[in-house]
């Protein structure tokens, strides 16, 4: 854990990764296989029969994924849904592009919300209103294909009234660790980066998108995804590593 930061600079902002921070998230190979037959009824219903049994949907949708992730994390920026489910997910499947994508948003929503299994961090609701009650303003920058997914989930956790703004890939175009992303929401805030600390669960989009926009303090706070997201390469140390989010409180004062 490093030092506070200097007097000159305190943390009035704390900005909170979704998935994997404010959020415990899970996935596995049974739980996607389950998950894609309720995306095929969901594409038959919306006159998207892509004439694939639920385990070749999944298997193409992965493979899409792959491929757009190859494509998307060098340049650190999101596609929108449309984009993605069209050129990436289901390019070449015979289905109307136009009706593909009035639905992809809704397809999306679907993917995050089901073929990850996502749960609000117990002790979430305590440590935000303590930051809340000493004054921090607090924020969201999320990595999500989905553009409405995230304060959906807020509102579902009954937490969404803490955070203002509320960032998003999908939304902005810029994907963690590109600044921009972090930089803007700074400037939403009204605040310089140097006032704000970060949290999130990755070395390779979290702490090091914090520090690249000079923000106060990177805070990591490991989780499932974390191994799946960072590589051995990826081994820039955070300002502080917390077990429970309710430790920030002290970081920060």
């Amino acid at each position: 854990m490093s030092d506070r930061p200097p007097a000159s600079n305190p943390i009035r902002a704390v900005i909170f990764d979704l998935g994997g921070t404010l959020e415990d998230t899970y996935y596995d190979d049974e739980l996607r296989a389950g998950a894609a037959h309720g995306l095929l009824r969901l594409m038959i219903a919306r006159g998207l029969d892509p004439h694939l049994s639920a385990p070749e949907l999944l298997r193409a949708v992965q493979a899409g994924l792959a491929a757009y992730n190859d494509w998307r994390e060098p340049r650190e920026i999101e596609l929108p849904p449309e984009r993605v489910w069209t050129e990436y997910l289901l390019p070449g499947c015979g289905l109307p592009e136009d009706r593909l994508q009035a639905a992809a948003e809704e397809l999306t929503f679907f993917y995050e919300a089901h073929f990850f299994r996502r749960a609000l961090r117990p002790e979430a609701p305590e440590a935000l209103a303590a930051l809340a009650s000493r004054g921090h303003r607090l924020a969201v920058i999320s990595n999500i294909m989905s553009r409405t997914i995230v304060p959906v989930k807020l509102a579902e956790y009954g937490i969404a009234g803490y955070f203002d703004p509320i960032l998003t890939s999908s939304g902005t175009g810029w994907r963690k660790p590109n600044e921009r992303i972090f930089l803007e929401c700074a400037r939403l805030l009204g605040l310089p980066p140097a006032q704000c600390a970060y949290v999130g669960d990755t070395i390779s989009r979290d702490v090091s998108g914090a520090h690249r926009a000079g923000y106060g303090l990177a805070i990591q706070i490991r989780s499932f995804l974390t191994a799946r997201s960072d590589k051995a390469t990826d081994v820039e140390p955070p300002d502080a590593v917390v077990r429970d989010l309710r430790e920030i409180a002290a970081l920060v004062a």
